[in-house]
């Protein structure tokens, strides 16, 4: 680790940044490609076989450097971030999509860097200035407004399924930090998807049953790739590793150029539409979640 930081000429905080960097590039590609892949496989499939891949790319990796002990060890804190990152997240994200916009659901998701700050003050806690609250509490009723107010005062099951997923998410991130401790980030995330697979892979197989693709898309197969190898797993490497290097409140802030990251891939790949208001909304909670940060 030493001669990378070195090699780069950073410094182990920044080296940190970096790597928070690149994990939250390819965590902002979940969306759409999400999105792509829904284009064939049903929600349910998606997100248990995006699971199930990343479980046995998992076990595979664990079996070949004789780490499955990890799991026994860590199990308690392991199945926590399996429920939050190989469940709750990529299930409520899949089903949320079948309904709303790539785009929209990255903007509602802009709240996971604020909920990844309370549920760690409770898990962990962490205090925090009344002034930290304040501000994260006028960023929740701003997503909340925009939401309401796009709908014409109408609440939307996908919007609920998107906050379910940014709980979810922050859940599992907070264990997966406090775990990064001691365990690498490629450790955590693989016991964690293995944890899954008893539930994963029979879930899998169930999806496809009931409900098998009837025509298979190139762009969903890409889609499935990127979401089980890249955001399900793989991306989660650099994240966590960032994350031990730079400080988890340090590094966290990087992501909240993800809401940013992903209205511009959705447009990019899936052609929506984005007006002036989802890019003016989108960075002022950016800049509240930041203020909140900054005052915590």
């Amino acid at each position: 680790m030493k001669v990378e930081v070195l090699n780069l000429g950073l410094s182990p905080k920044q080296y940190g940044l970096l790597l928070g960097f690149v994990g939250v590039v390819c965590f902002s590609f979940t969306m759409p490609m999400t999105k792509l892949a829904l284009g064939s496989f049903n929600p349910w499939l998606l997100s248990f076989g995006r699971v199930s891949g990343a479980g046995l790319v998992s076990l595979a990796l664990l079996l070949q450097q004789g780490k499955l002990p990890l799991i026994k060890q860590h199990f308690r804190i392991l199945a926590g971030i399996s429920l939050g990152v190989a469940l709750g997240f990529p299930l409520l994200t899949s089903l949320a999509l079948h309904s709303t916009s790539s785009a929209h659901a990255g903007l509602v998701l802009a709240l996971l860097p604020l909920i990844t700050a309370i549920l760690s003050a409770v898990i962990n806690r962490e205090s925090h200035r009344p002034v930290f609250w304040l501000i994260s509490a006028s960023g929740c009723l701003t997503v909340l407004a925009y939401v309401l107010l796009r709908d014409q005062v109408r609440l939307q099951a996908a919007d609920l399924l998107l906050l379910g997923a940014a709980f979810s998410a922050g859940f599992g991130y907070t264990l997966g930090a406090k775990l990064t401790r001691s365990l690498s980030g490629l450790d955590v995330i693989c016991c964690a998807l293995v944890v899954m697979l008893p539930v994963s892979l029979p879930a899998t197989a169930v999806s496809w049953w009931y409900q098998p693709p009837v025509v298979v898309h190139e762009t969903a197969v890409l889609g499935m790739i990127y979401v089980t190898l890249l955001s399900q797993l793989f991306g989660f490497v650099p994240w966590y590793k960032g994350l031990a290097l730079g400080g988890v409140a340090v590094v966290s802030q990087v992501q909240l150029l993800q809401t940013f990251l992903t209205l511009i891939f959705s447009s990019w790949l899936l052609g929506e539409s984005i007006g002036l208001i989802e890019y003016g909304i989108a960075m002022l909670v950016i800049a509240q979640i930041y203020l909140a940060k900054k005052v915590g």
